[in-house]
C-alpha cells in the first residue's frame, strides 16, 4: 500500500491503481486549416432560435438587398394579415417585427398603399425608391410610432 500525502496529512491508498493504455492523438493539419477557413469567412446567414438575422459584415450592397427583401416580405405579409385575413394578432406581431428590425413604418405603409401591385417586385421597388428619395434613409422606428399605426 502506498502512503499518500495531501495537505500535510498522510493517507494510505486502498485501491490498486489501474494502468490504462495511452492514446496518441493525431494532428490533422488539413482538417484544422479547413475549419479555420470556415470560421474566418464572414457569415451572411445568421440564425438564432429560428429567426434569421442580417449580418452587417456582408458586402454593403447585398446587405441593402437583404433589407429590401425583408421589407418587401413584411409588407406582403402585412397586406395578407391585415386586409385578406383581418387577423389583428398576426398584424400586431408583424408590426412588432417591423419595430424590432428598426424599419420605418411609414416606408411599409407607403409600400402597402403607394405601389400599383404588391405582387410585382419591380413596382414595389420603384415605389420604395421614390419614397426613399423624398424621405431620406430613415431606418429607425420607435415602438410608439408602430403602436400609433396599429
Amino acid at each position: 500500500m502506498k502512503k499518500l500525502l495531501y495537505r500535510g496529512n498522510q493517507y494510505t491508498q486502498h485501491k490498486q491503481s489501474s494502468i490504462k493504455k495511452s492514446v496518441q492523438l493525431k494532428y490533422r493539419q488539413s482538417i484544422y486549416n479547413q475549419k479555420r477557413q470556415l470560421i474566418s469567412q464572414p457569415q451572411t446567414n445568421l440564425i438564432y432560435r429560428g429567426n434569421q438575422y442580417l449580418s452587417k459584415k456582408s458586402a454593403n450592397g447585398s446587405y441593402r438587398e437583404k433589407i429590401n427583401r425583408k421589407v418587401f416580405s413584411l409588407t406582403k405579409k402585412l397586406i395578407i394579415a391585415q386586409f385578406n385575413l383581418a387577423n389583428n394578432e398576426l398584424t400586431r406581431k408583424l408590426w412588432d417585427e417591423v419595430a424590432a428590425l428598426k424599419i420605418d413604418p411609414k416606408r411599409i405603409i407607403n409600400l402597402m398603399y403607394g405601389c400599383y401591385s404588391n405582387q410585382d417586385s419591380q413596382s414595389m421597388l420603384e415605389a420604395d425608391l421614390h419614397y426613399l428619395s423624398k424621405e431620406g434613409p430613415k431606418e429607425i422606428a420607435t415602438n410608439q410610432e408602430v403602436k400609433k399605426i396599429v
